[in-house]
């Protein structure tokens, strides 16, 4: 019921309090946002660094695994060669990650290791400049999103039952097949 000369009034609260707590909620969300987002970009580069380590230490026990099978095939056997370890080097305008360079070292392994474990010392002693022949300007397609190739063989070095090759590699562009 209304009576004559009352005003009906409304109270409103002033507007300043709701700012300041809006503005204090506008606040902590955007801190936390940016914390997730600084968060999950350490998070990110953290996998990416175990990625990196787990695919090397992954090549490098298959190798050694390929390793110890050969040696127990011919571990009484010392006029034979036995390991084949490969050293690759960039050459002029190449640059190789760690990814890369094991990823080559794989393949190189994996091309000269039918050919070259098992012979006997002597044979190979005769005719180096065929196992040079192997590996010289053969392409590697597909070696992390690159093309490489074998630019040169730099040494190859006989200890015991142990060959050492190193190698040059450069990138490899394809020509485009219209």
């Amino acid at each position: 019921m209304d009576l004559p000369g009352r005003e009906h009034r409304v109270r409103v609260p002033p507007f300043e309090t709701g700012f300041g707590y809006l503005r204090a909620v506008g606040l902590v969300i955007a801190g936390m946002v940016i914390g997730a987002a600084l968060f999950l970009s350490i998070y990110n580069q953290r996998l990416n660094m175990m990625i990196v380590e787990n695919r090397e230490l992954l090549a490098e026990k298959s190798r050694l695994e390929g390793e110890v099978a050969d040696l127990r095939k011919t571990k009484n056997q010392q006029t034979t060669i036995n390991l084949l370890n490969i050293y690759i080097e960039p050459g002029e305008h190449t640059t190789l990650d760690k990814l890369t360079e094991s990823e080559l070292k794989r393949r190189i392994h994996s091309q000269l290791k039918p050919v070259v474990v098992g012979r006997k010392i002597s044979e190979f002693a005769a005719m180096p400049e065929v196992y040079e022949q192997i590996l010289y300007e053969k392409p590697m397609l597909g070696v992390m999103d690159n093309d490489y190739m074998v630019q040169s063989v730099k040494w190859i070095v006989l200890t015991q039952s142990e060959l050492k090759v190193w190698v040059t590699v450069k990138e490899w562009k394809r020509i485009p097949v219209p």
